[in-house]
């Protein structure tokens, strides 16, 4: 009896070290992904900084006047605009942020349909959007608006649904300890700036998300990237919800950390095996605020809806990003489009959340498919796709409203007693005929739903069907679009998998 308690304890203690994440790839990247994020979909970014007083090019103004290769036309942009002798230093006496309520950011993503926001805490210009104690004098409270931004966000956030998280840029263009580090191959930089900064950001806000960029130059080791996130997910205060990227250190993107980006505006169009994140923004050229932005260069409605239902029924989430200005403001072409893009989340809410990418992600480039499991059921932890289960209710999204009177569906098979209902505003449906034989492709009439067009964009739920198996990463594989190990060979889009 003595021996089978003691052999209980050790089971117990073992059980719960495996539990504990090890600052090694192999223990993070085994980490599941939290719940919340798995099934939040779609999330707001939000770059906000410094570089929205210039506002002109990009968030990387100040590289392209000050940095190694000079743009000219920055150049001219800053000499033609601005007081002879300014430096990047003055522009933040102008980020005085005098409209800006956290309220009311929180109010317009709540509004899109978003379930979690990302905010610029630190962008590569080094300065804080929070009074760090290691950035003295750049920072959003000892210059600029004298608030702490981060801080007045978190706490409008953590008073809604949505999620709040940071997004860090590990390295500066022109910190001093950043460049001693790199000419004597020193590690001042991360000791006494970086990893103090994630500590203070964490330990101080909370964020559910970290959003790590600016990696790229230095290996994961420089900026002690495994052990801030072994910390993270064993004895921070967020360590049983926070989810983290894949960018801390040179070659660690798109292979480790937590979801996987691989790149910005990454758009496959075919299933990935690991949780991923397509980060894109609504200015299509750049991530900060633009004073001379014109409204074609603003993606429009449409094309954001189809990324995200591309992305989510590839087993990914959606980050768009909004540059405000330096009075704190989105601009009001921002706002519209993220209360269009929220009519049609609501709208179709019961297909995009709590639903999973099924073993077809889509039949052709304008339709695809998220399945939901019946009660009871849910997905394994690192599972990227669920086979079909009786019960289960399936959603097609139609990308654009057919013209034909008739579509037919060859990953959607035929059963006695199947259904299809178009999902409308308020929680109506409008059911739709359904021809088919057994185990065959069902087939769909239009033809007297033609007022249904004016939706542009429909989904179509079914109940009571069946499907064939297939593995769709296996699959992927075997056309050397995934390779042994999952990951990516090439940039591919629209895929039919």
């Amino acid at each position: 009896m003595r021996l089978l308690g003691v052999q209980k304890f050790l089971c117990a203690l073992k059980s719960l070290n495996l539990a504990k994440s090890t600052p090694t790839w192999e223990s993070i990247d085994s980490r599941p992904i939290p719940r919340w994020y798995q099934n939040a979909k779609f999330g707001i970014f939000c770059h906000w900084g410094v570089y929205s007083v210039p506002a002109y090019r990009s968030e990387w103004i100040w590289w392209y006047w000050k940095g190694s290769s000079p743009d000219p036309d920055v150049q001219r942009y800053i000499e033609n605009n601005f007081r002879h002798g300014t430096t990047y230093a003055d522009f933040a006496n102008d980020l005085s942020a005098e409209f800006f309520d956290a309220n009311v950011f929180k109010e317009i993503v709540e509004a899109s349909g978003a379930r979690y926001f990302v905010l610029t805490s630190k962008h590569v210009e080094g300065f804080t959007m929070w009074p760090s104690a290691t950035s003295w004098m750049w920072n959003s409270v000892d210059g600029g608006p004298n608030r702490d931004i981060v801080g007045e966000l978190s706490k409008a956030f953590n008073s809604s649904s949505v999620h709040f998280g940071v997004y860090f840029s590990q390295y500066e263009w022109f910190n001093r300890y950043y460049l001693n580090d790199v000419l004597h191959n020193t590690t001042n930089y991360p000791a006494q700036v970086s990893y103090p900064q994630m500590m203070e950001l964490v330990n101080e806000y909370k964020p559910e998300l970290i959003w790590s960029d600016g990696d790229w130059e230095r290996s994961d080791e420089y900026w002690k990237s495994k052990e801030f996130i072994a910390w993270l997910y064993n004895d921070s205060p967020v360590k049983d919800t926070v989810v983290v990227n894949d960018r801390w250190g040179a070659g660690i993107m798109g292979k480790h950390g937590g979801f996987l980006t691989y790149m910005d505006h990454y758009d496959p169009g075919h299933l990935l095996p690991r949780k991923w994140e397509s980060c894109t923004t609504l200015d299509k050229y750049s991530w900060g605020n633009r004073r001379n932005m014109r409204s074609g260069d603003v993606s429009s409605v449409s094309d954001v809806i189809n990324l995200l239902v591309r992305t989510i029924a590839c087993n990914g989430n959606l980050l768009l990003n909004v540059g405000p200005t330096n009075h704190g403001m989105i601009p009001p072409i921002f706002e519209d489009r993220l209360y269009e893009i929220g009519r049609w989340i609501r709208r179709n809410s019961e297909a995009i959340f709590d639903t999973n990418p099924w073993m077809h992600q889509n039949d052709t480039d304008k339709i695809w498919y998220l399945v939901s499991l019946p009660k009871g059921y849910r997905m394994k932890p690192h599972a990227a796709w669920t086979p079909h289960v009786e019960g289960s209710k399936l959603y097609a999204f139609f990308l654009e409203f057919p013209r034909a009177k008739t579509v037919t569906l060859p990953s959607v098979l035929y059963e006695e007693g199947i259904s299809a209902e178009v999902l409308l505003d308020e929680g109506q449906r409008e059911e739709i005929e359904v021809m088919g034989e057994h185990g065959e492709p069902v087939t769909l009439h239009f033809d007297s739903h033609q007022h249904l067009a004016a939706y542009g964009k429909i989904v179509v739920a079914f109940e009571h069907f069946s499907a064939k198996y297939r593995d769709p990463i296996r699959y992927l594989k075997k056309m050397g679009i995934l390779d042994s190990d999952g990951h990516p060979t090439r940039m591919g889009q629209f895929t039919k998998t």
